[in-house]
């Protein structure tokens, strides 16, 4: 079922390409894992989670599963540090990037059979019949043939996953990597690393505009 799922994710993706890019499927807040066996991936897994160390530190964490992959998790860890940043009224903080963790999962699956079922196939009869002034007159048919699919085994087989978890600790207090929340949002916007554009909260944007204007005289 994941696999149809998935299969399903993608053809709506191949239509829709503009508003199907990853960043705008996979940067939300995490809220659902894929339940145990699992295989292939879902825009509902994953996403980032924040915890507050300290008065000026927080720990930010994304997490992906097969896709997006681990460049994406480490990516949109900065950027979501950078939304909190903004969010508490700064642009400046400092980063500490505690890097990526990779590790894979297997997922053992027992043989199973796809019941049979009736399907439906239609093809065209092309009819001409002639007529002494105008000539040959087409007439198209269509006719709809019900077939049997049968039963179909599936034999047991292990998915192996893998599964990515990027961790930033930011403060608002000097130490580590000094950094400006506008750029990071900015270069986000941009979707120059080819992960799309991701949909920031009004609040974002609206903190995001505010630092890029010049004060008032």
């Amino acid at each position: 079922m994941q696999h149809v799922i998935f299969s399903a994710f993608l053809l709506s993706c191949s239509f829709f390409l503009p508003s199907c890019s990853p960043a705008k499927q996979y940067y939300k807040p995490l809220t659902q894992r894929p339940d145990k066996p699992w295989q292939g991936s879902s825009s509902t897994w994953g996403g980032y989670t924040e915890r507050s160390l300290d008065k000026s530190r927080v720990k930010v964490t994304f997490e992906t599963f097969n896709n997006p992959g681990p460049e994406f998790a480490s990516y949109f860890a900065k950027v979501r540090a950078a939304e909190i940043s903004l969010a508490r009224g700064h642009n400046t903080f400092w980063l500490d990037n505690k890097g990526v963790k990779r590790w894979t999962e297997q997922s053992h699956f027992s043989g199973y059979v796809v019941p049979g079922y009736w399907d439906y196939h239609e093809h065209e009869v092309l009819h001409c019949t002639s007529h002494c002034k105008r000539g040959c007159r087409a007439h198209i048919d269509i006719i709809r043939e019900r077939y049997w699919v049968p039963d179909r085994y599936v034999p047991p087989h292990t998915s192996v996953n893998q599964l990515s978890k990027a961790e930033v600790i930011f403060s608002m207090r000097s130490g580590g990597t000094r950094v400006s929340a506008t750029n990071i949002i900015g270069d986000a916007l941009s979707g120059r690393h080819g992960f799309g554009k991701p949909r920031f909260s009004p609040q974002t944007m609206n903190a995001y505009k505010r630092y890029l204007s010049p004060p008032a005289n």
